[in-house]
């Protein structure tokens, strides 16, 4: 098994598209990173302004924290779109080239074929998001230097530099978990299709119909509305407030990980069901 996926984790290094996904993400928080450095006075004292008509704020708002945190909000975005363009193309990219057939008939069971797969396209999206984990700190903290972090949600919250890291700790862990829900979806399309476009396209599209029915139906949709995982996704954000709430976070989690186990189970029963000549 570990020979397994340690084969299937170099066929996934050994495609180009698995570095585009770094890449972005590095362009991305270089790009931002750069802008703050530059403009980011402005723009925070433009955000901050109502607060120092009634507070007096000292120290550095701006900080390696602070820019971390809004990094988080705006890269949850596209680190879906990223993961697909590997996870989606696992089993569907294989079966579009005809390698699929080959692994099939080696001696491993389907089972064990599929598992490596999985957890081999699960290493890859927790290392992606542990890539993003270190630039941001490592970057951030070489720029810009440690400090206080505001966090203004529906209150206006702020932490000194030793309350933060685990803060950061458990919203990174509970961002992996949200991505590898994502990352089951689209390896469960991939084992339906031959092509590596549908699973990627089909994942993003049914996020994008998720996020605007829940957006604009939340009302319609409340008795259900907890248990659609995409509800989930943001509740990171809970680990930036004073009084955390838990037992939200504990439904969102074991929700989480039913859809994983869900996504999983019906993707190994279509996959075992392949005709292995196709």
């Amino acid at each position: 098994m570990y020979n397994l996926i340690q084969f299937e984790l170099v066929k996934i290094f050994r495609k180009p598209r698995t570095y585009i996904s770094f890449l972005v993400v590095f362009l991305i928080i270089i790009a931002f990173f750069f802008g703050m450095y530059y403009e980011g006075e402005k723009l925070i004292s433009f955000v901050t302004q109502n607060l120092e008509a009634n507070f007096q704020l000292e120290g550095k708002i701006i900080n390696v924290y602070l820019l971390s945190y809004l990094l988080m909000n705006i890269l949850w975005i596209h680190i879906p779109i990223l993961i697909c363009l590997v996870t989606g193309d696992l089993i569907a990219g294989e079966a579009s080239k005809g390698t699929l057939r080959l692994i099939m008939t080696r001696p491993y069971s389907r089972f064990q074929i599929y598992l490596s797969k999985y957890i081999a396209g699960f290493i890859y999206t927790i290392m992606l998001i542990l890539f993003m984990f270190l630039l941001s700190f490592g970057l951030g903290a070489l720029l810009f230097g440690e400090g206080d972090l505001i966090v203004i949600r529906k209150l206006i919250n702020i932490f000194s530099s030793d309350d933060v890291i685990w803060r950061f700790a458990y919203a990174y862990g509970f961002g992996i978990l949200s991505m590898l829900v994502v990352a089951s979806l689209s390896f469960m399309i991939s084992s339906f299709t031959k092509n590596a476009i549908g699973p990627i396209v089909g994942t993003i599209a049914i996020l994008i119909g998720l996020n605007v029915i829940t957006a604009l139906g939340m009302s319609l949709l409340s008795p259900i509305a907890p248990y659609l995982f995409n509800v989930h996704f943001a509740k990171w954000q809970y680990f930036f407030d004073f009084d955390i709430e838990w037992n939200k976070l504990y439904q969102a989690i074991i929700v989480q990980l039913v859809y994983i186990f869900l996504f999983f189970f019906i993707g190994f029963y279509n996959f075992n069901k392949k005709d292995i000549h196709t």
